[in-house]
């Protein structure tokens, strides 16, 4: 599988290989992947699970926008599995992922963010190099404005849930998600 930026000749070490190469995927391993509804249901239908088998259930860390189930006050993320996302497989000595075809917006993204309106590299990042922004620009910042853009669609789609059904179980809440991100894409 490759990944968005794989299939660009993008060669910023000193040996002139891409940088994902050498990587020791530690931002795989040291965070939490937290999803909104088009991740999950990307995830969902490339892998043709429903969301409980590859879903982990947190306590919401923003109250103002957690998930009111049955279960509590929720957030959701990717399970984990040996230290790392559950999608991260080890293979000659090197992690990779599995779902990269499919992965969330959040993993595209990283190491880049906006700021101000401009592209930046994250503060903290664990890549084992410097990206050249320049290379990157065109491709990063349409990409980051759509994951904007579904994680905006999330936090209305959770609004919704809470003022409406908030008591329900969450299978309830995550087919409720599926119909409405599917309801969304044929428009």
């Amino acid at each position: 599988m490759t990944s968005l930026v794989d299939d660009h000749n993008f060669s910023h070490t000193e040996t002139g290989e891409f940088p994902c190469i050498s990587c020791h995927t530690n931002c795989c391993k040291e965070y939490v992947i937290f999803v909104n509804a088009h991740d999950i249901h990307r995830l969902s239908v490339g892998l043709g699970l429903a969301p409980e088998n590859f879903l982990e259930i947190y306590g919401a860390n923003d109250y103002s926008l957690g998930i009111k189930v049955k279960e509590g006050l929720i957030d959701l993320a990717l399970k984990q599995k040996n230290g790392g996302c559950e999608f991260l497989e080890e293979t000659k000595d090197v992690f990779r992922c599995t779902v990269n075809d499919f992965k969330p917006g959040v993993c595209k993204s990283y190491p880049f963010e906006m700021k101000n309106g401009k592209l930046s590299q994250m503060i903290s990042m664990m890549c084992p190099v410097d990206w050249d922004l320049v290379e990157f620009e065109k491709m990063m910042v349409s990409h980051l404005k759509k994951d904007e853009s579904e994680w905006k669609f999330y936090d209305e789609l959770v609004k919704e849930w809470n003022a409406k059904y908030g008591t329900k179980p969450l299978s309830a809440f995550l087919k409720f998600l599926l119909d409405k991100v599917e309801s969304s894409l044929t428009l």
